[in-house]
């Protein structure tokens, strides 16, 4: 893949404002924390994810199909880049205060949820079928080299200053604007087949609700599945604000300045890097009460050390095992509510999950913010690994989900779903991990949902 071809441009531009989001967000971050305290920062950093909930709830995705996918993500990048050079003008000047610098978040935040949906549609504009494959397969691999690097490196920028940090991520905006532009779109049946659809159901995914599907209150009745839900907000609620903003109070109160910061940032994104390259690893736990418990109770144990650490290289490891234990009890959790309910009773569930991800998210970001005011940085993240205590708790006093295994890997060509022959042994024994989810996304742990059509072992009896 040559650097000029469409494929090398885009690959180009992608990664490009894969770096400029970090930057950005960890210079907004430390501004805001170094501006208004730890509980306004919190506020800050919640309000701008909530364009995201918009994105989710598809408000914003009509968007990417009225206007041509990388024209509106090189207008999204040029709304950055104004955004970046117009906070450094400001920092250089007189500083941001609190009121610009939640104006900042907000509007970053809706950039990315009227974006983010076009961003998959790019490939599909500019490649025949194989080289869709391939650029996927190169998004995710840009994915996970910014999130372990992005971060530190924004915060060796910082070093320079925060408004100069904040100039070159406006500059890499504008790069990746320009990159976008310069792509042209392929005649739809150059290759005789179809443009990709963004509409219907996706592929083993269930789809409208039909007149037999339960109401809600009775999708929550199923057996394992209220406890299930339960672990999911109490995984919510502890995660992200730990993440989040448990990391930068951290840095801040130990002295380890937006360098320390950036580092802990990458190791987040190491850990849950490490657990998407380990399927082995995540198929076993999907749907797996103990490996639910067992992961919970890791987590909390990170975050208690992380809380307590006297060192950054220290806290640097123990956020790479609180990632990816996270990751882990993240999807294994998943696992269960996608495979015990009947197949008309998944949309329901997975409803509820999303609307608790997106309404917990924010509000673990105010809690921790919270503690901290009133207390400290380590008691903050001492409070987010109780939430984790408090899961597993939940998964272990349920029979249902205590008593759940992980489906057996599939063997023959009948594992797949029923009329489906292309799910067979070979699609559905391989290594590959599962597709992975937008970079920066709040609606749990993971960030890869575990919804792969595969028949649990949680019994949903009475269904």
């Amino acid at each position: 893949m040559s650097a000029s071809s469409p494929a090398g441009r885009w690959s180009s531009a992608t990664l490009a404002s894969l770096l400029g989001v970090q930057v950005f967000q960890v210079v907004l971050a430390w501004s805001v924390l170094t501006v208004a305290g730890p509980l306004a920062t919190a506020v800050v950093l919640a309000l701008g994810t909530l364009p995201r909930i918009a994105m989710m709830s598809g408000l914003t995705a009509g968007l990417a199909g009225r206007f041509a996918a990388h024209r509106l993500l090189a207008v999204g990048e040029l709304g950055r880049a104004a955004l970046a050079l117009a906070a450094a003008g400001a920092l250089a000047v007189s500083g941001l205060d609190f009121t610009g610098l939640l104006l900042a978040s907000l509007l970053f935040g809706l950039v990315e949820a009227i974006t983010e949906p076009a961003a998959g549609s790019v490939p599909a504009l500019i490649a025949d079928a194989a080289g869709r494959q391939r650029m996927e397969a190169l998004r995710t691999t840009l994915f996970r080299v910014t999130v372990v690097v992005g971060g530190p490196l924004a915060g060796l920028g910082a070093l320079l200053g925060l408004s100069t940090a904040l100039i070159v991520g406006g500059l890499v905006f504008l790069v990746s604007a320009a990159l976008f532009l310069s792509l042209r779109p392929r005649p739809s049946d150059a290759d005789g087949t179809a443009p990709a659809a963004g509409h219907g159901p996706a592929a083993g995914m269930p789809g409208p609700p039909g007149a037999d599907a339960p109401k809600a209150g009775e999708a929550l009745a199923l057996p394992g599945v209220r406890a299930a839900l339960i672990c999911t907000v109490l995984i919510e609620l502890g995660c992200p604000g730990a993440f989040g903003v448990g990391t930068l109070l951290l840095a801040d109160d130990r002295g380890w300045g937006a360098v320390g910061f950036g580092v802990l940032v990458g190791a987040v994104g190491l850990g849950t890097v490490l657990a998407a390259l380990a399927p082995g690893f995540a198929r076993r736990l999907r749907g797996s009460g103990s490996g639910l418990i067992l992961a919970c109770v890791l987590t909390a144990a990170a975050m208690a050390g992380l809380a307590f650490s006297p060192n950054l290289p220290l806290a640097a490891v123990l956020t790479v095992v609180m990632a990816l234990a996270a990751a882990a009890a993240s999807a294994a959790t998943l696992g269960v509510l996608f495979s015990g309910p009947r197949p008309e009773a998944l949309g329901m569930v997975m409803g509820v999950v999303m609307a608790a991800g997106a309404l917990a998210a924010p509000l673990s970001y105010v809690l921790v913010g919270l503690v901290a005011r009133l207390a400290n940085p380590r008691a903050a993240v001492a409070a987010c690994a109780v939430a984790l205590l408090a899961a597993a708790l939940v998964a272990l006093t349920d029979r249902t989900l205590r008593t759940a295994t992980a489906p057996e890997p599939p063997t023959g060509p009948q594992a797949g779903p029923p009329g489906d022959p292309a799910a067979g042994a070979d699609a559905s024994t391989t290594d590959a991990p599962p597709a992975e989810a937008p970079a920066d996304a709040p609606a749990d742990a993971t960030g890869e949902p575990s919804a792969d059509g595969q028949p649990g072992h949680l019994s949903a009896k009475g269904a």
